[in-house]
């Protein structure tokens, strides 16, 4: 699930949440130039060379994280091992979520689920092949999504360097048998190649300290020694045959998709205590012009169908979800909706300077939520709307229809994927509308027996 754990605030989302898989926090916009560096770009392309005359590659790689939080060590290290024949064969195990396709079937498992589904494999791996589904969020939803992203093309597109260069908005530099890849907001990352075989050997995230120093909780002094993904052992030689078999455990179950199984899943979120039962008392604080907010109570809102995203500027999904919560302020103007992007900042603690962090990120990210009556953007830096709703990570969305009852519940994105946001919040709207419950008749009457 691309979600932002809702404990880990402040600094300490950018390298404590390391440790739970979460997207790293987006650090301030760096304003140096962007410089062509005609010798990084001639090792970028001699190191996709060397990839695309590959036609089997195995590593067994591992992402560690070393870093001290006032004097204590922490350290952790998760396995990825990769194994791919072109165009079709490969098994990819990240711990928990292994992907498997021996050519003819694609297989993806969740351990903790103890779950499997099995389709047609596709006739060629890319990196949407990976990038969807509960492989994606283990692998692209937190830290190790850089990386993975950079070794995923060089693997698979039919131009990597193009790829690589369009995936991070960055300067590429060159370094002794190593690139830089300077990005102006988040991590940098430094891609180490091996002098001989023009492969990776390694790709290290690197934080400014000083970007790090100004992004942490008062009292908080971060020191991050290592971070960043290495191959381990490699190997181009042709894979045994059976090396892409894979039976899944017996007490695995075959599922059509995980769609119902992350349905489970979220019932149990605190949040979905709440569906089916009147909305609890709240008051939203919204901006309303230049330097200006007005409140909007419960109340108020009644008559209308509203929705709130609880987000953070430094939770990355969130950052991913807003331009689609954009989509649907723009969607539904003149109609009986109200749509509020409600900032669960709590940093600074000056409400004026939480108002210009707010006002500043989605400046930068040019997201625009309030060009119509629908949109609004809100203000919670006490999280006090964020505890009555139960919230316990980041993105969460929350709707209620005409009469205040909560509807619905998304914790992350639904079905976990980002272009989901749009039509399966535009369907629920649509419903809410015309007046349609979006709960079935055994939910409605769970919740009037708990009420």
């Amino acid at each position: 699930m691309s979600v932002f754990p809702r404990s880990l605030l402040g600094g300490l989302a950018c390298a404590l949440a390391l440790a739970g898989g979460v997207a790293l926090m987006t650090l301030a916009a760096d304003p140096r130039p962007a410089t062509p560096d005609p010798q990084a770009r001639r090792l970028l392309d001699e190191v996709a060379k060397a990839y695309r005359g590959l036609s089997a590659y195995a590593d067994h790689g591992e992402f560690k994280m070393a870093l001290s939080i006032n004097g204590k060590a922490q350290k952790q290290s998760s396995p990825i091992r990769l194994t791919l024949a072109r165009p079709n064969k490969m098994d990819l195990d990240a711990g928990p979520v292994r992907m498997v396709s021996d050519g003819t079937t694609l297989t993806t498992a969740i351990a903790p689920f103890k779950k499997y589904t099995a389709s047609p494999a596709p006739k060629t791996i890319t990196l949407d092949t990976l990038r969807e589904g509960p492989l994606g969020a283990a692998l692209f939803g937190g830290p190790l999504g850089g990386p993975m992203i950079a070794l995923v093309n060089l693997l698979t597109a039919d131009d990597a360097a193009k790829a690589i260069l369009s995936e991070f908005d960055g300067t590429l530099k060159s370094e002794p048998n190593a690139l830089l890849i300077d990005r102006a907001e988040g991590p940098d990352y430094r891609l180490r190649v091996d002098p001989a075989t023009k492969l990776l050997t390694a790709i290290d995230l690197v934080i400014d300290p000083k970007d790090l120093e100004k992004n942490t909780a008062p009292g908080q002094k971060i020191a991050i020694e290592q971070l960043g993904w290495s191959a381990g052992s490699v190997s181009t030689e042709a894979p045994r045959a059976d090396a892409f078999a894979y039976q899944p455990p017996k007490e695995f179950s075959k599922v059509e998709s995980f769609r119902q199984q992350r349905a489970d899943e979220a019932s149990k979120d605190a949040v979905s205590e709440l569906l089916g039962k009147p909305a609890p008392d709240f008051t939203l604080t919204v901006l309303d012009g230049e330097g200006k907010t007005r409140t909007l109570s419960k109340a108020d809102l009644a008559g209308k169908v509203v929705l709130i995203d609880f987000w953070a500027t430094w939770c990355g999904p969130c950052l991913r979800e807003l331009p689609e919560i954009q989509k649907l302020v723009e969607a539904y103007a003149g109609k009986d909706v109200v749509i509020v992007a409600l900032s669960q900042d709590s940093k600074p603690q000056d409400l004026a300077e939480v108002r210009k962090l707010v006002e500043t990120t989605l400046e930068k990210k040019k997201i625009t939520l309030t060009d119509n009556p629908v949109g609004k953007v809100g203000l919670d830096p006490s999280n006090s709307v964020g505890d009555v709703f139960k919230v316990q990570a980041y993105p969460t969305v929350v709707l209620l229809d005409a009469q205040g009852v909560v509807q619905a519940a998304h914790v992350g994105p639904p079905s976990n994927d980002f272009k989901q946001v749009v039509p399966v919040l535009s369907k629920s709207i649509d419903s809410l509308l015309s007046g349609k419950s979006l709960l079935t008749p055994k939910a409605e009457k769970a919740a009037k027996v708990k009420d």
